[in-house]
């Protein structure tokens, strides 16, 4: 209900005013009469007033300083002045102060009646208007807050292949962190390759390790320049330095070794303070399109090092002349991503569908002797990929065996696409003999439900990061585990709760958040349907366990 207050040192004006509104159908519930400024100050102070109708002529204060105090002390209360005098300078004073509006005496009791309607619904509409600036103040300060950890997701999608580094598809993103990319823009990968710990840690001090790693790398490699420091999607520690527009390369040898005297002081730090050893692989500065391939670069150089620890790796100049040109349509590192994520489930048939399509949809294409053998040796990463996490390897089949030795590959664009099909169909036949075809899609969709139980997570997330369509993953995942996958996240966050409830002495409240539930009401009630109890009753029961073992 509303409050309404009426000024006027007239008695009965004021006695009229109040019999002659039906408030209660403004749905006001008080109205307070005043017969000066002082009284009418003395109740706004008290109380919140959402409708104030004072009289501009009044003996002392007048009802123009009452409603200059009244914006300054209570803004959210609206005004509507009363006036025997039909003279705009009076108006026009009331308006300059803020009134919402302004009427003649003697009054017209409907005109007032209606004019108090809607100023009472202008009220309302700035009420929620502030309460909304409030709410998305707060939020901006969250985001604000949040946005360094956004800005690492970012580069965790890029680097994951979980977004597309073109620009034209980053847009809404570079948009929405507050990044602004240009074309002539480069950057520069870091890879630190951490080899050693020289202390024995367990696994949660050598999370804090790393996190204090990432923290020097950006004290010390960045040097007060653009760039981010964050894990990747591999568990990989990745620093990545921006250079814009003109200055992009325009250092030249100069830049580098800048940059190679901070790595090196850097990696002298990281020994003396966290005492650990680690080698450094730089990438050239490499435009936003071929980022990706710049970082496999990197990661594939760092896998291949196994007997020159503590080492900085700066790139060759004819790496850098290969890698600045333009992306080969040839061979996408998201369509390989996408057919090692078939071959692992075993679906040839809709591996060799998709096979087919890519060929016809590049008829007539342009395709250069790089391209070629870039595309082929693509086909062998992702046998040996897949092969190689089920402890297999292509000498484990003589087929295999013959289609990837050197002498035959295929030397004839023509002959690609037979060639991959009878690859991925022997590389198929050697992962249903080990009677394991699916287990890591699985696995790589239970770890990122444990990685994001305190977030929405859709089906469609789940199946963009297996680069899956989402019923497809829904029918597999279900015949794998025998759960759906909107269980298996409801089975992730009991299991956490309970860990929780078992090893913490977090309130129920931050547990229910810590795994995805703003509302404690909702997740009790799940906690009870699938455990049995409810959250308090378990705490209770393991302590009760506990104490008597």
């Amino acid at each position: 209900m509303y409050r309404a207050l009426i000024v006027d040192d007239q008695y009965f004006a004021l006695l009229g005013l109040e019999q002659g509104i039906a408030w209660e159908e403004l749905g006001i519930g008080e109205v307070c009469l005043a017969e000066t400024a002082e009284q009418a100050t003395e109740c706004l102070r008290s109380r919140e007033v959402n409708l104030l109708i004072c009289d501009i002529e009044m003996p002392g204060r007048s009802g123009l300083e009452l409603l200059e105090w009244t914006g300054r002390h209570c803004p959210d209360t609206l005004t509507i002045m009363l006036t025997c005098h039909a003279d705009f300078e009076y108006a026009q004073r009331a308006i300059h102060h803020g009134a919402y509006h302004y009427l003649l005496k003697p009054v017209d009791y409907e005109q007032l009646q209606r004019v108090a309607v809607a100023a009472l619904a202008e009220g309302d509409r700035r009420r929620e208007h502030k309460r909304f600036e409030l709410l998305m103040q707060e939020y901006r300060t969250r985001w604000e807050h949040q946005l360094p950890l956004l800005v690492e997701r970012f580069w965790q999608d890029i680097l994951g292949e979980r977004a597309s580094p073109l620009p034209q598809s980053l847009q809404r993103s570079m948009d929405t962190y507050g990044l602004r990319f240009l074309p002539e823009d480069r950057f520069t990968l870091v890879l630190l390759g951490l080899e050693k710990w020289k202390e024995n840690l367990s696994a949660r001090d050598e999370a804090i390790m790393e996190y204090a790693l990432r923290n020097l790398a950006g004290e010390l490699l960045l040097g007060g320049t653009e760039g981010v420091v964050f894990q990747d999607h591999a568990g990989l520690n990745i620093a990545i330095l921006y250079e814009r527009g003109e200055r992009a390369g325009s250092g030249g040898r100069r830049s580098v070794d800048v940059l190679v005297m901070r790595c090196r002081r850097f990696q002298e730090e990281a020994e003396r303070l966290l005492r650990c050893t680690l080698s450094i692989y730089l990438s050239p500065p490499t435009p936003l399109p071929n980022i990706v391939q710049a970082y496999t670069s990197l990661t594939d150089k760092e896998q291949r090092n196994t007997n020159r620890p503590r080492q900085i790796f700066v790139p060759s100049d004819d790496f850098a002349l290969a890698k600045s040109e333009a992306l080969s349509a040839a061979a996408p590192l998201p369509l390989f991503a996408d057919w090692l994520t078939i071959l692992e489930l075993g679906e040839t048939d809709e591996l060799n569908r998709r096979i087919r399509q890519w060929f016809s949809d590049r008829e007539g294409d342009a395709w250069s002797k790089e391209s070629h053998w870039q595309f082929v040796h693509g086909i062998l990463f992702i046998i040996h990929t897949v092969l190689g996490r089920k402890g297999l390897s292509a000498h484990d089949s003589k087929e295999l065996r013959k289609l990837t030795d050197g002498g035959n590959y295929p030397k004839l664009r023509i002959a690609l696409q037979d060639w991959t099909r009878e690859c991925f169909e022997a590389a198929a036949d050697l992962l249903k003999a080990s009677n394991n075809v699916s287990s890591t899609v699985v696995s790589k969709i239970s770890r990122y439900i444990r990685s994001r139980l305190d977030r929405d997570i859709t089906r469609e997330e789940l199946a963009a990061h297996v680069y899956l369509n989402p019923a497809y993953l829904s029918r597999m995942f279900k015949k794998e585990t025998g759960l759906s996958l909107s269980d298996a996240i409801i089975q992730e966050r009991i299991q956490e709760a309970k860990r929780l409830l078992e090893k913490t002495e977090l309130k129920i409240t931050d547990i229910a958040g810590e795994v995805g539930y703003s509302s404690l009401g909702s997740f009790s009630n799940l906690f009870k349907r699938v455990v049995g109890v409810t959250p308090q009753q378990y705490r209770a029961r393991m302590k009760t366990e506990l104490r008597t073992t």
